[in-house]
């Protein structure tokens, strides 16, 4: 039981005195809150509220239930929490979500954003997409003629999701892994300064400018009983949808408006942006904006009138000559009288060299693709050990090889440099292809200006595949829902886990029985039990190595896995739990519970916690 934690999550401040408002209310014909400056203070408000209100038995126990409190309930047994589950508290199991309505960054191809509510991807994700004909006949599988929808998890799983590398704090691309719908929850909406708003449960974990935290600890939210916003920290930061860093500033459709609007050409953006005028010109149409017309020049053009032209009139035979010659006599590289210094990068010096030497390789080849084995068409010269793993053999005769056009750009597009060269070469790996570093997007904080409380609504959420288990909703980064992936199972199979961590298992001595007979658990008793978890926990990665879903393969592991989970309840409800699950013959893991539960009452309710202990604890009285 070494490992038995109950943490304070949140407490309602100054309880007894809160208690004593609301029981003073119900006798009193003026507004509490209007002497509120005259009120006893908390200690003194706690013997008020045991004279008249529990010592006396008045049967009016409504104010008990004001003050709130939520702990964080671990690594307790499972069969401990579901019996908790059976009584008048409120359990949570930090269930995160988002509206409806919330739109899912996704990147296309071309750089472009797509953006899907997350309720209509939870339609995709269970029910797939519409197809775009009805079906004359019968399906493969018996599917009825008419209209229908079909699978559309791959497709989905395949799209570019935002996510936010927490390390750099750069945007990338990640992968949707599951879609939940997770039912009828209470929304709160989010206003952020700059107009953008999310809705979210709160529950749900939001990235700060502290770091990962929930909302409603994030903001500093306080409800009353009705989950109506009561009050909040204005002072709350969230990290949201960012802005480029280093190039690529003229991609964003707000810096080219902001150019455009104060009246820029496309030659006067490319020299503040650092880049070539089609690179302006692509992302203004990209974004569907016009550019400016630049200004007429002189009315009277050095040209105006020339009808001449310069032509040289020669023969294809001296056109060929011409070139024969300069390839014996014009001067290259550092003999050029255009030489600079070499400021030419080397990638665009190999690829001209490549062409330059192109046409040796069709005739060495015969002009014959050596992926397909089609002659003529299209022809490029193929470095077998690529440049950017082989930089020495970059310009190497003997490495080129011959493909067409289709061919080579498979062979790239696809990642299959490594099977097409072991056809040619004894090699056995290549390392990782770098990738580029393309537009660079980065997180930035934005202040929340006002929380509201929406009502009960229908909930979503993502899990991520990958690394960053995080994605961007209505613009804000927030974190992804986790499903049980019995990671910790895993983690003892590999010893990197303890089997005691991961598994509950009650330490020797003697029990009694529900017939009331005594017996002794063992030492040797509790070592085959300890056995019997490990290899449960080799059978269950064992099933989830050949495939099984982590669903299906949670029902062979031992029962009582270690639990963690979130519990509420207020001061009557928690007195009722700690009556039900603190007597003597109380499961004993329910009882230890209670014991460190009550220390926590007793800090928050001094007085009340006091008087529970002499009069009603582990007597199995009902609670008022």
């Amino acid at each position: 039981m070494k490992y038995f934690r109950v943490e304070v999550v949140a407490a309602t401040p100054n309880p007894q005195q809160v208690i004593w408002a609301a029981m003073h209310q119900d006798y009193s014909e003026e507004l509490v809150w209007d002497s509120c400056d005259r009120w006893p203070d908390e200690e003194r408000s706690g013997e008020l509220i045991i004279k008249h209100l529990l010592s006396g038995d008045r049967g009016h126990y409504g104010p008990l239930e004001h003050p709130q409190i939520t702990v964080n309930v671990g690594y307790f047994p499972h069969s401990m929490m579901q019996q908790l589950r059976t009584h008048r508290v409120g359990v949570s199991f930090d269930v995160q979500c988002l509206s409806g309505d919330t739109e899912v960054t996704f990147v296309k191809a071309s750089g472009g954003l797509r953006k899907i509510k997350i309720a209509e991807l939870y339609d995709l994700w269970a029910n797939g997409e519409k197809a775009i004909r009805e079906r004359k006949i019968k399906g493969r599988h018996g599917e009825l003629p008419g209209e229908y929808r079909r699978d559309s998890k791959s497709r989905l799983r395949n799209m570019n999701l935002r996510v936010l590398n927490e390390d750099t704090g750069v945007f990338e691309i990640g992968h949707v892994q599951e879609v939940f719908d997770q039912g009828i929850q209470p929304v709160y909406r989010l206003t952020l300064e700059d107009g953008r708003t999310l809705d979210c449960t709160a529950e749900h974990r939001l990235l700060t400018k502290q770091g990962w935290q929930k909302m409603k600890e994030a903001i500093g939210l306080i409800t009353n009983t009705n989950q109506e916003v009561l009050s909040y920290q204005p002072d709350c930061y969230l990290m949201t949808n960012g802005v480029i860093v280093g190039e690529g500033l003229y991609r964003e459709r707000s810096w080219l408006i902001e150019q455009l609007s104060a009246g820029l050409t496309a030659q006067q953006m490319a020299e503040k942006a650092g880049c070539s005028v089609e690179a302006i010109k692509k992302w203004v149409y990209n974004h569907k904006l016009n550019l400016n017309k630049c200004k007429p020049g002189t009315k009277n053009p050095w040209n105006k009138g020339f009808r001449g032209a310069y032509v040289l009139n020669l023969t294809s035979e001296q056109r060929q000559q011409r070139r024969e010659r300069a390839k014996l006599f014009t001067r290259r590289g550092a003999d050029s009288h255009f030489w600079k210094g070499g400021v030419t990068e080397e990638r665009v010096a190999i690829g001209a060299w490549t062409r330059t030497i192109a046409p040796q390789i069709h005739e060495k080849f015969d002009f014959t693709c050596q992926q397909c084995g089609v002659r003529g068409g299209q022809l490029h010269a193929h470095h077998l050990l690529p440049v950017y793993s082989h930089p020495e053999q970059a310009y190497d005769f003997d490495n080129l090889i011959l493909d067409c056009q289709n061919c080579h750009r498979q062979i790239h597009n696809q990642g299959l440099e490594l099977k097409f060269a072991q056809n040619f070469l004894p090699i056995q790996e290549l390392p990782e292809k770098p990738k580029p570093i393309g537009h660079k997007l980065k997180a930035h904080p934005m202040k929340v200006v006002q929380v509201r409380y929406l009502g009960l609504q229908r909930t979503y959420d993502l899990e991520v595949a990958g690394k960053w288990h995080n994605f961007v909703g209505n613009g804000v980064v927030v974190h992804n829902s986790f499903r049980y992936t019995g990671q910790r199972i895993v983690d003892v199979t590999e010893g990197k886990l303890d089997i005691e961590e991961a598994f509950y298992l009650r330490p020797v001595g003697n029990y009694t029985n529900r017939q009331g007979k005594r017996y002794l658990y063992s030492e040797e008793q509790r070592q085959d039990d300890l056995q019997w978890c490990v290899s449960a926990c080799k059978h269950y990665k064992k099933r989830i190595d050949e495939g099984l879903s982590e669903e299906h393969a949670r029902g062979m592991i031992p029962f009582d896995a270690r639990q963690h989970f979130v519990l509420s309840c207020n001061v009557r409800s928690l007195m009722h739990l700690l009556d039900l699950r603190w007597k003597k013959d109380a499961q004993l893991e329910a009882q230890k519970f209670c014991e460190l539960l009550y220390r926590h009452f007793e800090q928050w309710t001094p007085a009340i916690a006091q008087w529970y202990l002499e009069n009603r604890a582990k007597k199995a009285k009902l609670a008022p």
